[in-house]
């Protein structure tokens, strides 16, 4: 026997019965509109709860989504606009840069001239051979008298040999000399020393009279046979001449 107030949903031989949104309701529909005690209709909460937990979950996921959308939206805006205030220009639209040609003539390095080659040098020209010059019977005996004041004077004697011996040695020997050539060899009257090559001196002997190129060379001393000292002119055989 069935409730009438109750009443028992019929069978159904196909399948469970569907859920319908209009059959959930609260806790309030446990209790009788009328007051009234009696069983509280069967309420299926397994497919209410999930409902709900898929619906919080849903919207959790809406929520989640849209902040994440709106944060990749402002990066995105704050790309863009920092990608506005300067462009980057690829390579296809950089302009082509053109080297102007140069029209500065080539440098064309200066030839190296070769080194000069040393020049030879000039030799020295060679002095000029003394003048000898004759002289007379006074300046002769001017000569004679200071020697060293007529020192590298050149001039042309005449003499007599008076020594030429070991004693003198085979370089110098003793004359007496005169201005010009005497008529005789005792007119020859002034002592004189006369030093001279030995090759020029070589064929001079004792009592020869000769004629001889001189340069005074100065006053000369030495010591006599008798224990004595004489001073003399001293002069230079440049050449020399026996007559």
């Amino acid at each position: 026997m069935t409730d009438p107030t109750n009443p028992t949903p019929p069978d159904d031989s196909t399948g469970p019965p569907q859920p319908s949104i209009s059959h959930v309701a609260g806790p309030a529909a446990e209790t009788n509109l009328v007051g009234e005690p009696g069983p509280a209709a069967p309420v299926k909460r397994s497919n209410v709860r999930a409902w709900a937990v898929g619906g919080i979950a849903l919207a959790v996921a809406l929520c989640c989504g849209g902040t994440v959308i709106g944060a990749f939206n402002g990066d995105e805006s704050k790309v863009t606009v920092g990608a506005s205030s300067s462009p980057v220009i690829g390579p296809s639209s950089a302009l082509p840069t053109t080297v102007a040609p140069t029209t500065a003539a080539p440098t064309s390095a200066a030839p190296t001239s070769a080194a000069p080659s040393p020049t030879k040098a000039a030799p020295p020209p060679k002095p000029k051979p003394p003048s000898y010059k004759t002289l007379t019977e006074r300046q002769w005996k001017l000569i004679a008298k200071d020697p060293d004041s007529y020192l590298g004077k050149t001039y042309v004697v005449y003499g007599r040999v008076t020594q030429f011996d070991a004693a003198t040695g085979t370089d110098s020997f003793r004359a007496d000399v005169a201005h010009r050539r005497m008529a005789e060899e005792y007119d020859y009257e002034t002592n004189t020393i006369l030093n001279g090559s030995e090759s020029d001196l070589d064929n001079l002997v004792e009592d020869d009279i000769f004629r001889a190129n001189v340069t005074v060379l100065g006053s000369f001393s030495y010591d006599t046979q008798i224990g004595g000292e004489t001073t003399v002119a001293l002069l230079q055989v440049d050449s020399i001449k026996v007559l």
